[in-house]
């Protein structure tokens, strides 16, 4: 069994009252995908910039996820910047760069359609439903 995760792989930078970090990796599909290659193999599908490093793509790598579905495309990765409160549940969205992933169109590779399992991240709904259109029911 393989789960096929599509969403946002982003870069996040974060503030927090006990400290800060500059563009860590982030995004939905990209905690889904770490955390899910613990139980199952992982296919994941998104779109990232030429500014996205290879030592992020390595800590996907060395979980084993799936990276055929990955598309690097010209431009910068979309970028998160937040603001945490003391009540770190309560946070602000201090800027918002969008960058490459205005041009996503999510293609599954042949080898991801027949998925058992889809995870739909944090993307336009109407992207999700081009997702699953793709994916062969069982």
């Amino acid at each position: 069994m393989s789960i096929l995760v599509v969403g946002t792989v982003a870069f996040d930078s974060i503030e927090t009252p006990y400290g800060s970090a500059e563009r860590v990796l982030g995004g939905s599909a990209s905690y889904f995908a770490v955390a899910a290659s613990f139980f199952s193999p992982v296919k994941i599908v998104g779109i990232i910039g030429q500014d996205f490093p290879t030592e992020y793509l390595e800590i996907f790598s060395r979980r084993g996820i799936d990276l055929e579905g990955l598309q690097r495309e010209q431009g910068d990765t979309f970028h998160w910047r937040g603001r945490y409160h003391e009540d770190l549940n309560v946070r602000d969205t201090v800027e918002l760069h969008l960058n490459v992933l205005t041009k996503f169109a999510p293609r599954l590779p042949v080898s991801y359609r027949n998925a058992e399992y889809v995870f739909l991240g944090n993307i336009d709904p109407e992207l999700q439903l081009g997702v699953l259109d793709q994916v062969q029911h069982q």
